[in-house]
């Protein structure tokens, strides 16, 4: 069986939000994995984005395709309000994920206090795994709440001593991963918005969302091959060329004007004429 051109979009459509959604959950993983100071929460926004958009762009569109099989086009409003509701979702999601990006200056507060929370919490399984990831020790400096964390057995510089290839602290190489992270889930949003313009856009959609009154129909090929071939007018016609079979045209009925002040003059010169024949006869049968 042929595949047809809307399945082969959805096809596309469907791999291409399959994308914007494995990198929102890499981004949720890269979150976890090194304790960024990344809400939960925008991630969750970044991975429901792309297959919530899908789904109700998808359903808007077929809806719109039953009604105006029943000659139903009145739906705008509803494509409006799904607009306007992923619009909302979309830019909130990308000024959330926006925060965290720059300046690059106001995100060393929030990492401070999470390696604090970190480090008070004696969570030395994270801090390692950050230590490791990025080659260093210490947050500010390689001295700086480094694991390991000292205790009796082990002084502030135990890191340094461990690890002697180390030379770096960790909040530069932190910060620029957090600034990784942000920037995937901003690109969430820009891709979804850039897909509904483009499916919004596609030849294929036959705007059938917007109103009928500015939309132009086309002949269907039901009336083409039915007995007796209706055209149906477009919504922007003249007045006299939409109803010529319904009633005269324009130039009708300037004719019939036409032809009607041209009848009441000839009454009016045969009834003058008429008066002053009986005028005369009047003057004839008076007396001298």
């Amino acid at each position: 069986m042929a595949v047809t051109k809307k399945q082969l979009v959805t096809a596309i459509s469907v791999v291409y939000l399959l994308c914007p959604t494995v990198l929102a959950a890499y981004a949720l993983r890269s979150a976890h994995n090194y304790s960024l100071p990344i809400p939960d929460v925008i991630c969750a926004l970044a991975i429901a984005l792309p297959p919530l958009a899908g789904i109700a762009l998808e359903v808007v569109l077929a809806i719109n395709e039953k009604l105006a099989a029943r000659g139903q086009l009145q739906t705008s409003r509803i494509f409006q309000i799904v607009t306007a509701f992923f619009l909302i979702y979309e830019s909130v999601l990308a000024t959330l994920a926006g925060s965290h990006i720059s300046p690059p200056g106001s995100l060393d507060c929030a990492l401070r206090e999470t390696w604090q929370k970190l480090y008070h919490g004696k969570e030395g399984q994270c801090v390692r795994r950050i230590q490791d990831a990025f080659q260093c020790c210490g947050l500010a400096s390689m001295k700086d709440m480094a694991w390991p964390f000292p205790d009796a057995n082990h002084a502030a510089e135990a890191c340094m001593v461990r690890y002697e290839e180390r030379s770096t602290a960790c909040m530069d190489p932190w910060r620029d991963e957090e600034r990784k992270v942000a920037i995937m889930l901003l690109i969430v949003p820009v891709m979804v918005f850039l897909w509904k313009v483009a499916v919004v856009l596609a030849p294929s959609s036959q705007s059938a969302w917007l109103p009928s009154q500015i939309r132009l129909p086309t002949d269907s090929a039901s009336a083409e091959s039915s007995a007796t071939p209706r055209r149906p007018r477009p919504a922007i016609a003249y007045r006299d060329v939409e109803e010529a079979v319904e009633e005269d045209s324009l130039h009708d009925e300037v004719e019939r004007l036409n032809k009607d002040s041209q009848l009441a003059s000839h009454i009016e010169a045969n009834r003058s004429k008429s008066s002053g024949y009986l005028d005369e006869a009047a003057r004839w049968r008076e007396p001298l």
